[in-house]
């Protein structure tokens, strides 16, 4: 899809929502209501459009030093984070937006097809890598998510996300037996008023960005008081659910191929909340937001594997793509209400990486 048809076509769809919405007097005939059609109907559109959930590109991520090697070009960087922590230090030239601000900043301040490339950052990648998500479904394909979020860039912010969060503590105490998925049900309903896949798109996408980012992620912690009450999704292939172990109760599905139509998709509960896990938290909130998008009650992992058998990780999947390591803070430079941080004027010497849509 070209951005450029996809930007005309949203800002039509926005101003004709709002006609609608305050011109009517017929409130009723323009109330949506929740239906297995309009989620099939959006469920075609994703994979006619992209099939982003199961396409190379997924997750969209690129590594800081990268982004830092491209600061003199065309780009932007928007940070998701909230103004406090913004103002405590970030990207220069990054602006501020909050996730339930995106859509409206991508159609009435920005041109997003005018820049080369647009990056998403947070603290860890657990917002950024879902908005992402969102806007990667709607067809920008030029917006990408920085690695391990400003934990990537700066040494002082991962000590309190990504640092503070890789764990060991679950190693020999994982499940390695194979858990059974639900039989074939239906999809969730979805509310909405469009009568085409791109129109249900556009109002899914402003419905689950509106929401709290802690209604998208969730901490292991909170998982595991109570993982009865949870659908776990092991977001890995089988040979490694089964040798690495997995969490308890958890149902393996292979990585871009069992979510879709002919795949394993409507066996996804409707009764539960469901938790996807992958590697190190960065695919899984991607197709969270993917999910969110049908109707499910969808959740991501915060940090995934990496919270739990981080030396496992290190040692089997030891690719940046799926483990978090010191070596990967790049200690680039932050700016401080516009001013260079103290000490990190220079940017430290960093070996190139190759990154392509990897977890």
């Amino acid at each position: 899809m070209k951005l450029k048809i996809l930007t005309t076509l949203f800002g039509i769809a926005f101003i004709a929502g709002m006609f609608f919405s305050c011109g009517s007097n017929d409130n009723a005939a323009s109330e949506p209501i929740a239906s297995t059609e309009k989620t099939r109907l959006l469920l075609e559109w994703f994979e006619k459009n992209g099939n982003y959930i199961n396409s190379p590109e997924i997750p969209s991520i690129t590594d800081a030093q990268n982004v830092w090697a491209m600061r003199e070009e065309n780009i932007q960087i928007i940070d998701l984070r909230t103004p406090e922590e913004f103002s405590e230090g970030h990207i220069e030239h990054a602006v501020n937006v909050q996730a339930g601000n995106i859509l409206d900043y991508f159609t009435h301040s920005i041109n997003p097809k005018a820049f080369k490339s647009i990056f998403l950052v947070c603290n860890d990648l657990n917002i950024s890598g879902y908005v992402c998500g969102v806007l990667r479904i709607l067809g920008y394909d030029n917006v990408s998510a920085i690695r391990f979020g400003m934990s990537g860039w700066d040494r002082g912010i991962s000590e309190k996300f990504w640092l503070a969060n890789i764990s060991s503590h679950l190693v020999g105490k994982l499940e390695t037996t194979s858990n059974p998925k639900n039989k074939a049900g239906d999809y969730p309903g979805i509310l909405s008023s469009g009568t085409s896949g791109f129109e249900v798109a556009l109002e899914r996408a402003a419905e689950v960005l509106k929401h709290d980012p802690k209604d998208y992620n969730i901490s292991l912690k909170e998982l595991s008081a109570n993982p009865g009450d949870y659908y776990t999704v092991c977001y890995w292939p089988e040979d490694k659910y089964t040798s690495n172990g997995h969490l308890q109760g958890a149902i393996q599905y292979e990585p871009k191929k069992s979510l879709s139509r002919d795949t394993q998709l409507n066996t996804l509960p409707l009764d539960k909340q469901i938790v996807v896990y992958c590697y190190s938290g960065q695919h899984s909130t991607y197709v969270a937001a993917y999910l969110r998008m049908l109707g499910y009650d969808a959740r991501s992992l915060s940090y995934g594997a990496n919270g739990f058998i981080h030396e496992v990780m290190a040692r089997t999947e030891p690719r940046p793509t799926r483990t978090f390591t010191e070596k990967l803070i790049q200690e680039l430079p932050i700016v401080k209400q516009g001013l260079p941080a103290p000490g990190q004027q220079k940017a430290k010497e960093f070996e190139t990486v190759t990154v392509q849509g990897g977890c």
